[in-house]
């Protein structure tokens, strides 16, 4: 049975481990193409295994075709060569997940300027690009669907250097969609209702968490079929939206999958 996003071209960026990753095996079994864009090549610290090639055996594995390409999304030039290369390989683009993020330590009163200025170029400065690279793909196909990637840390009762980032995400993604709209270019958000541990996030914690703790954060399930749900969406069925995992599902998925869910 062809799955839900067959016949679908999607690129993932920052998939070489972690929530990209994950999606990007759930975008695999559902029949899509994935280009899994990201800087690593080969891994350089145990610590955060995982590298583009390791993530596109994983697609191919679970039923897709996995394409790794090395993109610097910081860089307007590398990612103009990854969709070239990725439009050569696969000739169209339907999605793109603004996955690639970097979050740094300290306070917005500590924090170093080269890293807050580090985040803007990865966070937002990489999505606007990433973004801005597909779109004449998308344009000339008359469809495409963008999913940007947020933080509960963006929310409105808290603030960080990272949640700046995130809020202005969001904030870009709304005007995004509503200068898309009526060009068949869907554009929504995305974040996770709660931490879900990877790699990334054992790794700011010193490498490991405590498998107690850990068995309390939420498993990828539900993120990941937010994810799905989210890529499957128009224009006239929803864009310019904003939402935690469990509110995508609660809107979009059916009750056997909410079913599901819930059980797990």
């Amino acid at each position: 049975m062809a799955g839900r996003l067959a016949g679908k071209v999607a690129i993932i960026t920052g998939a070489s481990r972690g929530l990209g990753q994950y999606c990007a095996v759930a975008y695999a079994k559902e029949g899509a193409k994935v280009a899994v864009a990201a800087r690593t090549e080969q891994e350089s610290d145990p610590r955060l295994p995982g590298t583009i090639h390791d993530t596109a055996r994983m697609v191919d594995a679970a039923g897709g075709e996995g394409f790794p390409v090395v993109c610097n999304v910081a860089d307007m030039t590398s990612v103009e060569e990854m969709v070239a290369k990725v439009l050569a390989r696969f000739g169209r683009i339907d999605i793109l997940m603004n996955n690639a993020g970097v979050q740094a330590p300290g306070g917005i009163s500590t924090v170093q300027p080269r890293h807050w200025e580090l985040e803007f170029r990865v966070n937002v400065n990489g999505s606007f690009y990433c973004a801005r690279g597909v779109l004449p793909a998308m344009l000339e196909q008359k469809s495409g669907n963008i999913i940007n990637i947020s933080s509960v840390a963006a929310r409105a009762d808290s603030g960080s250097h990272y949640g700046a980032t995130k809020r202005a995400v969001e904030a870009m993604t709304i005007g995004l969609a509503d200068e898309l709209r009526d060009k068949g270019i869907t554009v929504n958000c995305l974040k996770p209702d709660g931490a879900i541990t990877t790699p990334g996030f054992r790794f700011a914690r010193g490498g490991q968490v405590d498998p107690e703790v850990e068995a309390d954060f939420p498993k990828p399930d539900s993120y990941v079929e937010a994810a799905v749900l989210l890529a499957l969406q128009t224009p006239a069925t929803c864009t310019g939206g904003v939402f935690y995992d469990g509110e995508a599902v609660a809107r979009f998925a059916d009750e056997a999958t909410k079913a599901r869910l819930k059980a797990g």
